[in-house]
């Protein structure tokens, strides 16, 4: 079974911490759906997605569902108080799998000052993902990182590359 994974940290370079041991190999040879890296700075309005780099993708949904997943999460709220509907925006994504509590998650971990790396992989590399990130060098390690995981099914995925792949 697929599963989206996203990994929040409360710093800008954790994201990118996570990306170069993925790339290192360090979590061995990862393949992943597709994947993504945002950083959002400190007294910035929104965030900055870009794909992730150094790891095998098997697919390329493009920036466009990376953006508009991440979009949601950090304008939902605003756009919801400026007479918008928060709630709608949280819907549209449930076709491909992404429920309103997957994003609302999201919305609490992800803030200013922030960083996430998101996957679209098989459940058990995310979980090993997870297992190599916990066991990295405290050293280097990231101080707080918080894992979020929504089970996608065949159909989601199909969706997901229906809707968004370039």
């Amino acid at each position: 079974m697929s599963a989206l994974a996203v990994w929040t940290f409360a710093d800008t370079g954790g994201a990118r911490w996570l990306e170069r041991l993925l790339a290192e190999g360090i979590a061995g040879d990862v393949a992943v759906t597709d994947g993504a890296v945002v950083t959002w700075a400190s007294g910035r309005a929104s965030a900055q997605v870009r794909e992730l780099q150094g790891v095998a993708r098997m697919a390329n949904l493009g920036s466009s569902f990376w953006g508009m997943l991440f979009g949601i999460v950090v304008s939902g709220p605003e756009l919801a108080a400026m007479g918008g509907s928060e709630r709608a925006l949280d819907g549209a994504l449930g076709g491909v799998g992404v429920d309103q509590a997957t994003l609302v998650t999201l919305r609490r971990r992800l803030q200013a000052g922030g960083s996430a790396l998101a996957v679209i992989c098989d459940a058990a590399v995310a979980s090993g993902i997870d297992t190599m990130r916990a066991n990295a060098d405290r050293a280097v390690t990231p101080d707080r990182c918080e894992t979020t995981t929504r089970a996608l099914s065949v159909d989601h995925e199909n969706a997901l590359r229906r809707v968004f792949a370039s």
